[in-house]
């Protein structure tokens, strides 16, 4: 990590500051240092697309979703006069990490405010230093363009405490004291001098002090410091396109000769319920396609070789305008005039008595879409 200096004028000296932030961790980690006054520019973190795509598979809580604030603090060898002592220089690791997820293939940060944490390498020496991390904190924060996120981190550097700087001066003066000596005349001459004043000047002991003094209160003691990273996320990656299929299920409802209804008509190899299998196949579907998804329903109804050509049209239209109204009842579907269809007997070559149960059918032909889904991480 790149180092920066925080100078601290109150108390003489830097301290230095390499902060960066990373996504992941370990060998797959990726890392940018916070920009300086030397490199402005140098302002985001780009982390390649390969990465967030191993980012993508990761299950909630891997160590690698993490986004990452760290600083590391070199704190100088001086002492609170700005003086050299080896005694005091000490390093402090502080970091603050943002668990992260990708819900519907978007980053989504779990919190997006902590406090820059973490203890000294040399406590002793922290004690004796004037030098603290006083308190940090990182925070995310939205920016105009959604392809990024601010990473912001803001630290107190310095002391927290106050010093006040006092002097006082004393001037002494020495008393001076001045005046006149009168001496006793002996003759003529010494009573003349006795009138003329002589001046005296003498330095008295005593002394007159004078003392002035006062307080200063230094300030810039600690330094408040704010750094902005841009953290660059990933483009979401385009949802493919669905792949719709058009499929269908053929099921055949037997009837007995000349009747136009099932009755207690049983499917003549397996002997069921017709009516209710029926209902089982439609309930099936439903369920696999969502009633949504069913497109249409078409029927189309068929007649034996026994007996004439034209009765038995109007038998096989009888036989799915049968199949089409139970099926209208039973689960309130459209079922439109040209989805009902009827052929009559076979028009193949054959003979003219036969009866089988496989031609006195209707055919009921479920229509429905299938969508391959959207990735749901």
């Amino acid at each position: 990590m790149a180092q920066q200096f925080i100078n601290i004028p109150g108390l003489k000296g830097p301290i230095g500051v390499a902060l960066s932030v990373s996504v992941g961790v370990g060998r797959k980690e990726r890392f940018e240092d916070f920009p300086d006054d030397e490199t402005p520019m140098d302002s985001s973190l780009t982390v390649p697309t390969q990465f967030w795509d191993y980012l993508r598979g990761l299950p909630a809580g891997h160590a690698d979703t993490l986004l990452s604030v760290q600083a590391m603090l070199y704190f100088p060898s001086l002492d609170g006069k700005g003086a050299r002592d080896g005694k005091n220089m000490y390093q402090q690791h502080v970091r603050a990490d943002f668990p992260f997820i990708f819900q519907n293939d978007e980053v989504r940060f779990l919190v997006t405010e902590k406090l820059l944490q973490g203890e000294p390498f040399n406590r002793a020496a922290q004690q004796r230093s004037p030098f603290r991390f006083i308190e940090g904190k990182a925070w995310l924060s939205a920016t105009n363009d959604p392809r990024y996120v601010a990473v912001k981190t803001s630290m107190v550097l310095g002391s927290a405490d106050v010093l006040v700087e006092s002097w006082e001066t004393t001037k002494e003066d020495a008393t001076w004291k001045v005046g006149v000596s009168k001496e006793s005349a002996a003759g003529i001459i010494d009573k003349i001098i006795k009138w003329i004043p002589k001046p005296t000047v003498e330095r008295e002991s005593g002394k007159t002090t004078d003392t002035r003094g006062g307080t200063r209160t230094v300030g810039d003691l600690a330094q408040k410091r704010e750094w902005t990273m841009l953290l660059n996320l990933p483009e979401q990656k385009p949802k493919p396109e669905s792949v719709i299929y058009n499929e269908s299920y053929k099921h055949p409802v037997y009837f007995d000769t000349n009747k136009r209804e099932v009755g207690n008509y049983h499917e003549p190899k397996n002997k069921m319920d017709q009516i209710k299998d029926l209902m089982r196949v439609m309930d099936a579907q439903i369920l696999k396609y969502g009633a949504e998804n069913i497109t249409g329903i078409e029927v189309v109804g068929h007649a034996s070789r026994l007996g004439d050509t034209e009765p038995n049209i109007t038998l096989s239209e009888g036989r799915a305008k049968y199949v089409a109204d139970l099926l209208k009842r039973l689960y309130k579907v459209k079922i439109p005039d040209e989805n009902i269809k009827f052929r009559g007997e076979p028009v193949d070559e054959g003979n003219d008595k036969d009866n089988s149960w496989k031609d006195r059918v209707v055919w009921v032909t479920i229509k429905a879409v299938r969508k391959t889904p959207y990735p749901t991480r």
